[in-house]
């Protein structure tokens, strides 16, 4: 069972060419100067450029030459895929530039490092850093404060911490921008391999409860798992409607989706606030309220799955008991 993972949003960009002309001395024929912003992405990086007036033309090099009316003209946005000396100089009609010449040394920026955690379930967590650019050195905290430079250096991308950790890391190389940090709560990340775990886990306490009341244990059942799923995701955007999903049809749809035949069907639903996953926690909510232990404790039903999704701090829980035709 895998999660989706969500991926970001690059700034469009073009990389352009043009004729490079050396020249020496040039006019100056008003105050101010043109601005310009860098944007950095995992893939390149971007300049965005605007002259000091409306009517003037910005004209670039990148062959660390002066430029001048005969080289390339900026039109749109500029994107470069490795270190580049940019200069730009902003042209009135007249041919006078305009304000100073800006040199800009690009950088690109090394990718943030990413985490995979393994919960062990005995208070500590496996992290994984990974996706750091080969030659990268990843320096890190534990206790949530910013790294830096001087920060411990991560040796062989593991690390085993305490649950209630706060990991924060950077990469960083010689010739390239420093990467954004990167900040994880190793207990509400999950990951391909852990999130079954912590299913199995919600299904022991499940049985555990059900044995106490002298019932048998329901059987996990890999349908009502994928529809678990589905309608955790559905219950983030669409929790204040219960048991109606976002499209207005009854909850028990996603079984049919699903191919889930049943004589008999049910459903918990409900969440947690920054508290990570926690089958413990969800379960003890549902063993507090009426309407949601008579459906762990109904005698009707021997299958069951479990879903949760995480989104904005919250841990959304759902569980579907049936009994197929």
């Amino acid at each position: 069972m895998k999660l989706r993972r969500i991926c970001g949003v690059l700034l469009a960009a073009c990389l352009s060419a043009g004729s490079f002309t050396a020249f020496s001395a040039v006019p100056v024929s008003a105050a101010g100067s043109l601005k310009y912003m860098l944007y950095y992405t995992d893939d390149y990086t971007a300049v965005k450029a605007e002259p000091v007036n409306a009517g003037d033309k910005i004209y670039y090099t990148i062959d660390g030459s002066e430029p001048d009316t005969n080289s390339a003209v900026y039109s749109k946005k500029l994107g470069f895929l490795e270190a580049t000396t940019l200069k730009l100089a902003e042209y009135d009609a007249a041919g006078n530039v305009v304000g100073k010449i800006k040199t800009v040394e690009i950088q690109r920026i090394l990718p943030k490092p990413k985490f995979l955690s393994t919960d062990k379930f005995d208070g500590t967590v496996e992290v994984q850093i990974t996706d750091a650019k080969e030659g990268a050195k990843i320096h890190y905290t534990i206790d949530g404060s910013d790294p830096t430079e001087n920060s411990p250096v991560l040796e062989g991308h593991n690390l085993l911490v305490k649950g209630d950790s706060v990991i924060k890391a950077i990469a960083v190389m010689d010739g390239w921008k420093t990467s954004d940090i990167a900040k994880t709560e190793p207990l509400s990340i999950v990951t391909e391999s852990s999130y079954e775990d912590y299913l199995l886990k919600c299904l022991e306490l499940t049985n555990a409860e059900r044995a106490k009341n002298g019932l048998p244990a329901l059987k996990m059942n890999q349908k009502l798992c994928d529809a678990s799923l589905l309608r955790a995701k559905e219950l983030s955007t669409n929790y204040d409607n219960g048991h109606t999903r976002p499209n207005g049809k009854r909850w028990v749809t996603t079984l049919d989706e699903y191919g889930y035949v049943y004589r008999y069907a049910s459903e918990n639903y409900g969440k947690l606030d920054r508290t990570g996953v926690n089958p413990e926690m969800i379960i003890e909510l549902w063993m507090n309220s009426e309407n949601h232990r008579a459906a762990i404790l109904n005698e009707l039903g021997s299958d069951i799955g479990m879903g949760f999704y995480q989104v904005d701090g919250y841990c959304y829980w759902i569980q579907i008991f049936g009994e197929l035709m």
